[in-house]
């Protein structure tokens, strides 16, 4: 079994205990997610949702080392999952009081074991993480009631130079920086320039290979865009086909087919009747559950025209991949990659639509993503427009360097 005990100073060691260990150890970076400072994890049962890649484990991990008294479980182990009630039991009489359960969509019935350690257990703080696709809310144990649930998005391009170039740059506000970016602006890059660093090529940099941690660890691009891969088929084939037990096989093979063909028109203005018949499903009813799937395992984003539109199940007024590295396995357009950047980077902080004037509404702004010579001849007599654009280190007016929304969180 893969346990990790820590009570007042001794340890309790199961089968594997030097793996559990060395996990911990290994994933108690100097370098800490944005998710550690900005979450509150003092409630008695928090779960974290995020799709593979991202740094949940390490962020569980770090976590853990900063207690004692805890246990660090990955219910990965099909022993411990099997057992798990039991595990939880023991480690209470022990003493335990901080309770670390990695990959909780592994196990069966997790829901009612999460709602039995929460009932019983009052000194008991449990921190979980799952993959981003689990319906924990529409459990039949109603651990709404008891959890709170915090989604984990891939890094912000602030983050991606934090790690790589050990550089420390302070999230900026949504509001602050609309208002300041021209100072904003100009702080970043002389910090930047003090280590001979340019902020539109970490920028290039960014998009291409940012968004995941774990390219830290990777010895080229090449393994790092296998790697790549190989989690979609596995979001699709285990994460996806766990959760849904209802999928199968010719399931998942349409449902790779629909993010391929995603993948290589993003950000895609969806026609329905061709996605129904290039994947073979004859009901607009499917084809929208599909991608309702894909996009809460964190591989697509739909776009809506607004909220109603979301609680409506309406179809989406584009379709974009999750992030910019998911583009880079085929040869993206410029203007696509700029606009799943955008919608990327703010869709992870806040509420975003399609815009009626310009590609985005955000609260009352609307915003135009472009290059350096993009102009507000579309939008000229919106109210509170802006332009997000590309290629320019500084901006002005209304006008804002596209990286710079790369700094939100």
């Amino acid at each position: 079994m893969c346990i990790l005990l820590h009570i007042k100073g001794i340890s309790y060691v199961g089968s594997t205990f030097l793996k559990s260990n060395d996990l911990i150890r290994l994933n108690n970076y100097k370098f800490k997610r944005y998710f550690i400072d900005s979450k509150d994890f003092s409630h008695r049962l928090t779960i974290i949702l995020g799709q593979r890649g991202i740094g949940k484990t390490t962020t569980l991990a770090q976590l853990a080392s900063k207690n004692k008294d805890s246990l660090y479980l990955s219910l990965d182990d099909i022993e411990i999952s099997n057992d798990i009630t039991s595990i939880i039991r023991e480690f209470v009489l022990n003493g335990g009081k901080y309770l670390y359960l990695d990959e909780i969509y592994k196990s069966k019935d997790i829901s009612a074991v999460l709602k039995f350690a929460y009932d019983n257990f009052k000194e008991l703080n449990i921190v979980a993480t799952g993959s981003s696709a689990l319906e924990v809310l529409k459990s039949s144990h109603d651990l709404s009631r008891r959890a709170i649930i915090y989604k984990m998005s891939g890094m912000s391009l602030r983050e991606y130079i934090g790690l790589k170039y050990n550089i420390d740059l302070d999230a900026l506000d949504f509001k602050n920086l609309l208002v300041n970016h021209e100072n904003i602006a100009v702080n970043i890059i002389s910090v930047l320039k003090q280590k001979d660093l340019v902020i539109i090529k970490l920028f290039r940099e960014y998009l291409k290979v940012g968004y995941y941690p774990y390219y830290n660890d990777m010895p080229n691009d090449t393994a790092f865009y296998q790697t790549l891969k190989q989690g979609i088929e596995a979001t699709i084939d285990s994460d996806l086909l766990s959760i849904y037990p209802n999928l199968n096989g010719n399931t998942a093979r349409k449902l790779k087919i629909l993010t391929h063909a995603i993948g290589v028109n993003v950000p895609y203005q969806p026609n329905y009747s061709r996605l129904k018949s290039l994947v073979d499903i004859r009901d607009d009813r499917t084809l929208k559950e599909y991608l309702a799937m894909l996009d809460s395992a964190g591989l697509i984003r739909l776009l809506m025209k607004n909220e109603l539109a979301i609680k409506n199940m309406d179809k989406a007024d584009k379709i974009y991949l999750e992030n910019t590295n998911l583009m880079y396995l085929n040869n993206p357009d410029t203007g696509n990659v700029r606009e799943t950047f955008f919608a990327n980077q703010l869709g992870n902080i806040t509420e975003i639509y399609s815009g009626k004037a310009g590609d985005f509404m955000v609260g009352e702004f609307t915003f135009e993503v472009g290059g350096a010579k993009k102009s507000f001849d579309q939008n000229k007599d919106v109210q509170n427009s802006y332009i997000a654009a590309d290629d320019i280190e500084v901006g002005v007016g209304k006008k804002i360097p596209l990286w710079l929304f790369g700094f939100l969180y």
